[in-house]
């Protein structure tokens, strides 16, 4: 009975330690935000659900990356400051919705709006990991601004990694924080989906990455 205290007692000690321990920040969405593709580990591209036979995201083959990077005088999302910190990555300025900018980002619908392609295309920003074990993600999503009718409602969040869905929210108007713990090893692909729902609209959607500590390993009796 006593050594079966004292092994209880350690490996609760230990826990607190890993506990304790500060988590590492290997990526951050938002301050890692860039004009480059693949800088900081961050890759900005779209899915075009509509064009996909299948109609269901494949990590390794339905990932396009967005061609433009700089303001859009049509679409005019990177003049709001209330959302955007200026410059960000879209498809083609007035024929689609479909962009991302270091806090989130705006998907494509099939909604008749003016002179814009009906389609549906999910705005995908990708993280190649640099690291091998246990991480968090943690971060925000939500949309931030509906405009009239073909704003209301939810649009969709996903968090896949290596081809698994580890996170899925519906969002309307109103906004959570979430956080999740997955297994990656390096060159695993951690792809953040905003999708139409059928809605559109501005979503925030931030994330930071950071390495859990580590759990001391299992004491034998």
């Amino acid at each position: 009975m006593r050594r079966l205290g004292f092994t209880f007692l350690l490996a609760s000690l230990l826990a607190q330690a890993a506990a304790s321990q500060p988590t590492e920040i290997v990526a951050d969405s938002v301050s890692g935000f860039s004009g480059e593709q693949g800088a900081n580990g961050w890759s900005y591209g779209y899915w075009d659900r509509t064009a996909d036979p299948d109609e269901s995201y494949t990590q390794t083959k339905d990932f396009q990356l967005l061609t433009h990077f700089g303001i859009d005088p049509i679409n005019r999302l990177s003049g709001r400051s209330e959302f955007t910190t200026g410059k960000l990555w879209n498809l083609q300025d007035g024929n689609y919705y479909t962009s991302l900018w270091a806090e989130g980002g705006h998907p494509n619908g099939t909604m008749r709006l003016g002179a814009y392609a009906q389609v549906e295309q999910w705005a995908v920003r990708r993280w190649v990991s640099t690291v091998t074990g246990s991480v968090t993600i943690s971060g925000h999503v939500g949309k931030v601004m509906p405009w009239g009718e073909n704003w209301r409602g939810g649009c969709q969040a996903l968090i896949i990694v290596d081809g698994k869905t580890m996170f899925s929210s519906s969002m309307d108007n109103r906004g959570n924080d979430y956080s999740i713990t997955v297994s990656v090893g390096v060159g695993s692909l951690v792809d953040f989906l905003i999708g139409p729902g059928p809605s559109v609209g501005v979503t925030k959607f931030t994330a930071t990455i950071g390495t859990t500590p580590r759990v001391a390993e299992k004491l034998t009796r």
